[in-house]
């Protein structure tokens, strides 16, 4: 799935959203913090919901009309072991897509909050501050260049080396964040994870629909399984919550992926009995 040269691209268009959004003036209408806050968990649901779904049937389709599904089934791998752990793999690449997208959320909510900070000191336009932008920009510039570069000289696969360059940059850029400001992670973390939820709901049912559908059923399946969540998105899109120093309580957030369970393991159920299934 992190091979799929439409994963990187999506991975660069969030972090382009998150980094250039509060750069631009839009947050002379309001909160500089809340601008990169709320461009973040745009992109964050946006952009991973759409990697969920196309980099997962892809990655499937092509086991099931490959015959590498056949193959691994043929020898010591359950039809429903062989699902589970290639759900539980894009279940992983989109943890790593999520967590590479939210550590530069926390760079760039903290260089809004200091750029606040200078701007009512000094009476000056809001701005964000400087240090921040520079590495936000450089994890959209510089994985694909490193990538190049080992492309060339070591012949390593560009769109791969380019999304695990662009995964330990960011991370080491939301560590070094939190570090810094403890509290700004321990307010948004969890709110990540609430978007997450409906997020893995839809890259299970795609999972399950592409061991039976084809890509295009696959993804209507997926289409129609987020259109029913949407229903609910109040208790799993809760960045509002976070404004004006706000913070989400743990209990409610153990709740609510407590009640989201449910629909990850009925996905699961329904992808292992269409794997079952197969002739």
């Amino acid at each position: 799935m992190l091979s799929e040269p439409l994963s990187l691209l999506l991975l660069i268009s969030a972090l382009a959203i998150e980094v250039l959004a509060p750069v631009l003036h839009l947050h002379q209408f309001g909160e500089a913090v809340r601008t990169a806050r709320d461009a973040s968990f745009s992109a964050l649901f946006i952009c991973s919901t759409a990697f969920a779904v196309f980099a997962t049937i892809r990655v499937f389709r092509r086991e099931m009309e490959s015959g590498t599904f056949e193959m691994a089934v043929a020898h010591a791998v359950s039809r429903g072991g062989f699902f589970l752990a290639k759900a539980a793999g894009a279940f992983i690449a989109l943890s790593i897509f999520a967590l590479t997208v939210f550590s530069t959320a926390l760079v760039m909510h903290k260089g809004a909050a200091i750029g606040g900070e200078i701007a009512a000191a000094t009476g000056r336009l809001v701005r964000v501050y400087g240090p921040c932008v520079a590495f936000g920009m450089g994890a959209i510039v510089l994985p694909p260049v490193a990538a190049a570069a080992c492309n060339r000289f070591f012949r390593c696969r560009f769109v791969l080396t380019a999304f695990l360059f662009s995964a330990l940059y960011s991370l080491c850029g939301g560590i070094t964040a939190s570090v810094i400001s403890w509290g700004v992670t321990a307010r948004l973390f969890p709110a990540m994870l609430l978007v997450l939820c409906p997020i893995v709901a839809v890259l299970f049912s795609a999972a399950a629909f592409s061991m039976r559908f084809k890509a295009n059923g696959a993804a209507t399946a997926a289409a129609l399984t987020l259109a029913l969540i949407l229903p609910a998105m109040d208790n799993y899109y809760r960045v509002e919550a976070l404004s004006r120093g706000g913070a989400l309580e743990c209990a409610e957030v153990l709740l609510s992926i407590l009640f989201a369970l449910p629909a990850f393991a009925a996905f699961l159920l329904i992808g292992v009995h269409f794997s079952m299934g197969r002739e």
